[in-house]
């Protein structure tokens, strides 16, 4: 899939209900019997030497406890479990070395002019859809006109993207055409032109989101209504590939099973089917222990013990390219205009209470409870999976009641008489909204956990609804613009490249809290721009991004964790290596059934 920044579910708990629950945290618990995972205890690859079948059959387990959105369109996919379930169907169109520089040998060749300000996007001979037609020129640029055209309501356009001349004024809708993007060869050939307004630091990088990395069948799609792109046929039921495997049957939001393509253009596919089905979060342990699958994916962290323990199973992962963090509802995204304004009317817009809020959070002790080492807590937004990217001189929001009381008292936020709860600065109660998804089985005590910290220095905390908020219905409340929450939690899959543009620039609609100011559109720009071409340079204003999240607790970084993959070893060719490409189509496995 094309490598950008995508929501992801079940990473971080974010949930609240019963009274009581409280108590798991705090209450004292036996010792545990098993020792925390480290990165060291998990296999980049691993390495089967038995002979494989022939045309095998993989199983994926999906550990969730709803249905997957099930939109196979790059271009339009928000969710992790989506790019996941698009992995066979082909990888970005660029291949990447260890350190994510973009090299020869993918789909298509990247090539950057540095004197013109321009890059040419080459496919190889012979990539070609999944219904035979040939994949052109004017399907990579179709990619851009369904990221960039608001009518196709997709919400991965950046400011970053708008680097590319024309993209703005296309995104605006005062332009029919993306002038920046031309066809050499024209608009069946095989390449495309960028036109850049600037140089980044970052425009060899895969992952950079200076550009996109996918095709979009333009045939297939041409005559599908933007506005229903999304839920048509063409991405939901029959989306064609241009990679190893293509898609036989959809079972709605439960299964996927993919059959070789014929047409890829590469070495035929070593498997025969791969099979992924939706198992419940809490069947993980259970359904590797039956051998139901080859491969789990979006297990809890708590399963990690039980799943360890199979002797059939290797446990693969590494620091994970991902954080968490606690959100506040600042303002609104403006469609119209494209850009962030934060303009709630909110207690939040108080710098002292975002903080107090974060202080007041025992995240370490929540991690140390739940996640078995998988997990450990945030001091930024920068995870330290980019190597030389974390501030560590910047030290997040350790939980400190007094600190979190005392900026309370000192910014006017005074106790009721019945020293209860806290007033706003006006001496007025207030309440605030927290919609906690229900993503695993301990996402009610750990949001009533939260709820109890934040209660314990005095704010008053109550679910967005009484209850927990399922992941694809947090999905479209956080991306409509509606103002009926103050808290929230996401996780986040982010790309290589240390630029927070596009999760927290004003025209970020990942942009959750709406936070907006001059100052971080300062920083945000410099680490983009033609002046920190010079590392030194992108590195002090990558530590001064982080330094002002810290201050203004724009956010609340949460966690940091560890990618986490438990492997069946008849399984043969599976590694998670950076620069792995394609791998589908060497994988293989080396017995009938999971062994």
């Amino acid at each position: 899939m094309g490598k950008k920044t995508i929501y992801t579910v079940g990473t971080v708990a974010v949930v609240v209900i019963a009274a009581g629950a409280f108590a798991i945290l705090h209450h004292p618990t036996k010792a545990q019997t098993h020792k925390d995972a480290t990165v060291g205890d998990f296999k980049i690859s691993y390495t089967n030497n038995a002979k494989p079948i022939k045309d095998g059959t993989l199983k994926i387990g999906l550990f969730q406890d709803e249905p997957f959105t099930g939109i196979f369109a790059p271009d339009l996919i928000s969710q992790t479990v989506d790019g996941f379930l698009t992995g066979p169907l082909g990888s970005g169109l660029f291949k990447n070395d260890e350190s994510y520089k973009i090299v020869d040998g993918g789909a298509a060749n990247f090539k950057l002019d540095k004197a013109t300000k321009s890059a040419t996007i080459t496919l190889r001979k012979g990539v070609t859809w999944s219904d035979g037609k040939p994949v052109t020129a004017k399907d990579l640029e179709f990619a851009y006109e369904i990221v960039a055209n608001q009518a196709y309501g997709g919400i991965t356009y950046t400011d970053t993207l708008a680097n590319i001349k024309g993209m703005a004024a296309y995104h605006a809708g005062k332009a029919k055409t993306i002038s920046g993007i031309t066809y050499p060869n024209g608009e069946t050939g095989n390449s495309i032109k960028l036109q850049f307004g600037r140089l980044t630091p970052s425009m060899e990088q895969t992952g950079s989101g200076n550009f996109l990395e996918s095709a979009e069948p333009y045939h297939y799609m041409k005559d599908i209504a933007p506005a229903k792109l999304a839920g048509s046929k063409a991405v939901r039921q029959a989306p064609l590939s241009w990679g190893p495997f293509k898609v036989e049957k959809i079972i709605a939001g439960q299964s996927v099973q993919y059959v070789r393509n014929p047409y890829y253009y590469g070495p035929k596919a070593k498997l025969a089917r791969i099979d992924t089905q939706v198992s419940s979060s809490a069947s993980a342990a259970a359904a590797l222990k039956a051998k139901k699958f080859d491969i789990a994916y979006g297990q809890s962290s708590t399963a990690y013990p039980k799943i360890k323990a199979l002797t059939d199973y290797v446990q693969t992962g590494k620091k994970a390219l991902s954080f968490s963090a606690t959100y506040f509802n600042l303002g609104h995204y403006d469609t119209k205009k494209g850009v962030n304004v934060q303009d709630r009317k909110t207690p939040l817009q108080n710098t002292a209470l975002r903080q107090a809020l974060g202080y007041a959070l025992n995240i370490e002790q929540v991690n140390k409870k739940f996640s078995n080492g998988l997990k450990t807590r945030a001091n930024s937004t920068i995870p330290t999976a980019i190597k030389g990217a974390n501030d560590k001189s910047v030290k997040g929001f350790p939980l400190d009641v007094k600190k979190a009381n005392s900026l309370l008292d000192k910014a006017g936020f005074k106790w009721d008489a019945k020293h209860e709860y806290r007033l706003n600065t006006d001496g007025k109660p207030f309440q605030l909204t927290y919609m906690a998804q229900n993503s695993t089985a301990n996402s009610e005590p750990i949001a009533q956990n939260n709820i109890q910290q934040w209660k314990a220095v005095g704010v008053k905390v109550h679910l967005y609804k009484d209850r927990l908020t399922d992941f694809n219905s947090w999905a479209q409340v956080v991306t409509s613009g509606t103002g009926d929450w103050d808290i929230t939690d996401g996780s986040w899959s982010i790309n290589p490249d240390p630029s927070p543009a596009d999760l927290f620039s004003v025209g970020a609609q990942y942009n959750l809290g709406h936070y907006v100011s001059p100052e971080l559109t300062k920083i945000l720009t410099n680490i983009d721009s033609t002046k920190a071409l010079d590392p030194t340079y992108r590195k002090a204003q990558v530590n001064a991004y982080q330094q002002y999240v810290q201050k203004e607790a724009v956010v609340i970084p949460q966690s940091f964790g560890i990618g986490w993959i438990p492997v069946n070893k008849r399984v043969i060719g599976w590694t998670n290596e950076a620069n792995s490409y394609n791998d589908y189509a060497t994988l293989a496995v080396s017995a009938n059934s999971p062994e």
